[in-house]
């Protein structure tokens, strides 16, 4: 057993030998890689220094593409002013975003009344710039209910029977601006002018009472929205 490992070791030392000598000549080459200020890198790696110029100018290159786009900011959406008058819970005027529905500026205002017929009423109508909107109670007879091209009076001194927060006052109000009120059509309108000629200005806004067709319920309805005051 020994001869033969001998003569296999006589037979192969050279192979032996020239084996030993690339495991010691790595080592070697490793040693000195790792000595100070070396890098473990083989030496035929060929370096492109493009990528560390071509990063920064794509870079500048897309900050430049892009910046007119920053300068050049969209315009704040527009908005309009409309009037909601009628069986609406919070009548009055709103600005809201330009081209809102009617029900938009139903919904802002409260929705309608139990009143409220809103099958006379196109919800999906688009809003222009000071429009009046009436909301009407089952069986009134109004058939202007959107008013686009007459804009909502805009100062107490041209809407005398209109105050300058809103509110109507019913010993000026003319029988148009009696029917912007809740449950206030022309025939009611008219007993109202009708009873303030014949009995003389309202006291007080109580007095509405005693006009026919007025109840508790309609009154109730009106006295945040009307005045007799100048």
């Amino acid at each position: 057993m020994k001869n033969t490992a001998l003569e296999f070791f006589k037979a192969h030392i050279y192979i032996i030998l020239g084996g030993l000598c690339v495991v010691i000549i790595g080592l070697i080459y490793i040693f000195l890689q790792l000595q100070p200020g070396r890098q473990i890198l083989p030496q035929d790696v060929i370096y492109d220094p493009v990528p560390a110029v071509a990063v920064p100018a794509a870079y500048s290159d897309t900050e430049s593409d892009t910046e007119p786009d920053i300068q050049q900011q969209p315009e704040a959406p527009r908005t309009i002013i409309v009037h909601i008058v009628g069986e609406v819970q919070n009548p009055g005027v709103f600005t809201l975003p330009y081209g809102s529905r009617v029900n938009h500026l139903l919904e802002i205002a409260g929705g309608g009344t139990v009143y409220a017929d809103l099958s006379r009423i196109n919800l999906a109508a688009e809003l222009r710039d000071a429009s009046q909107i009436r909301i009407p109670a089952f069986g009134d007879e109004t058939e202007d209910l959107i008013i686009y091209d007459e804009p909502a009076p805009p100062a107490a001194a041209q809407t005398p029977g209109i105050t300058a927060s809103g509110l109507v006052n019913v010993n000026t109000a003319s029988l148009t601006e009696l029917q912007v009120l809740p449950r206030i059509g022309p025939a009611m309108a008219q007993r109202i002018v009708d009873f303030r000629e014949a009995h003389g200005n309202f006291a007080s806004v109580d007095e509405l009472i005693n006009v026919s067709g007025i109840g508790d319920p309609t009154l109730d309805g009106l006295r945040h929205l009307v005045t007799v005051g100048d």
